[in-house]
């Protein structure tokens, strides 16, 4: 079999609302998901594609921006290898979406049957099969597919926009037996923002790529694209950076510590395309100063956020000599600690009396 190589992508949403953001800044990150078209066919040019798959949702909504349909079919159309789009529910095919009203690019095949088909497209050595969301919602279509006969060392590639994690979901749902049925060498799926491992069904293949960048902080970590080389090795995947803007959620423990040189440690290596929301938690003397600490690292990224979740450090020591059951504990402790012989022994005899304390005066009965 020759090595084919595809470059799978899904949900871009381009277009996206935006709606936290002022304005012009929902404005500029719309410009920046159409930059996103072009990473793509850089990426997808130096790594000699075959084809690029893109799975659903690559706008997000039927209404697509002039400025965004220019980007799309300048950076589809400078390829020299065939895109294969499966519309979603964010972009679904109907008679007045972009699918049908553009002038797509002659390189660019999209999905726009309700039921699944296959098309073979000159110059690449596979079979395409997939199918296209119509509107917002789609009845599971694998479940009454039916293995295409192999033919030859030729590869079966599916595309599809569905979901993988609920059996009865809305958004084409797909269980495990209908991989195993489908018969594909490899099945590229959108839908799901987070990217998955390369995973089996059966002698099935298939993968999430994930979003090509984060829009928010519950699309955290770095994303990008799928490289997928099928061959008669096998089929393996590489994850491909796009370099998006990434949104990170970070804790940081700032307790009896510099709170500046822990923040700055925890985003070493963050760039001015990064999100960052950090909570602060631990023990101190003196509540972090959170509006220093911004004015300090804010200009390093895109956008920081700081929730400051320490507490009050506590005097483990302070209830010596009470008449009740904190003080008789603090006591006995107390003796040990200073028995200790080390600084080590010291801090745990401390965080026990810490624990301890914890538990006898929010209820935990007696030790």
């Amino acid at each position: 079999m020759k090595e084919l190589k595809l470059l799978h992508a899904a949900d871009l949403h381009l277009d996206s609302a935006f709606e936290s953001l002022s304005p012009e800044d929902a404005e500029a990150r719309r410009t920046g998901q159409r930059d996103m078209l072009y990473r793509l066919a850089d990426a997808a040019e130096s790594l000699k594609a075959d084809a690029v798959l893109l799975c659903g949702d690559v706008f997000n909504g039927i209404e697509v921006e002039h400025e965004t349909a220019r980007a799309f079919g300048r950076a589809m159309s400078a390829l020299r290898c065939p895109v294969l789009i499966a519309p979603g529910n964010h972009d679904p095919y109907t008679p007045y979406s972009f699918w049908e009203t553009a002038n797509l690019p002659a390189n660019v095949y999209v999905f726009t049957n309700a039921n699944l088909e296959c098309v073979e497209l000159p110059g690449t050595r596979a079979r395409f099969w997939g199918a296209g969301f119509q509107n917002a919602f789609c009845r599971p279509l694998l479940r009454d597919f039916t293995a295409p006969k192999k033919r030859g060392d030729m590869p079966d590639v599916m595309v599809l926009h569905g979901d993988v994690t609920q059996s009865e979901s809305a958004y084409n749902a797909i269980t495990r037996d209908d991989l195993v049925r489908c018969g594909m060498d490899y099945v590229a799926l959108g839908h799901i923002h987070q990217r998955s491992p390369l995973r089996r069904a059966g002698e099935v293949s298939y993968a999430y790529p994930g979003c090509t960048e984060g829009r928010g902080y519950d699309e955290t970590g770095e994303k990008g694209a799928l490289f997928v080389t099928i061959s008669d090795g096998g089929i393996e995947t590489r994850f491909i950076p796009l370099g998006g803007v990434r949104y990170e959620i970070m804790t940081v423990d700032v307790g009896g510590r510099d709170p500046f040189r822990c923040v700055g440690n925890a985003i070493e290596g963050f760039t001015k395309n990064d999100c960052c929301r950090i909570i602060l938690r631990g023990e101190c003397e003196q509540p972090p100063n959170v509006t220093e600490l911004r004015h300090r690292f804010a200009p390093l990224l895109r956008e920081l956020q700081i929730h400051d979740e320490t507490t009050e450090k506590m005097d483990v020591w302070a209830r010596l000599g009470e008449d009740n059951l904190s003080g008789v504990f603090s006591g006995r402790l107390f003796t040990k600690y200073k028995e200790a012989k080390t600084a080590e022994e010291q801090h745990l005899i401390e965080l026990a009396a810490r624990y301890g304390l914890e538990a006898i005066e929010n209820g935990g009965g007696p030790l």
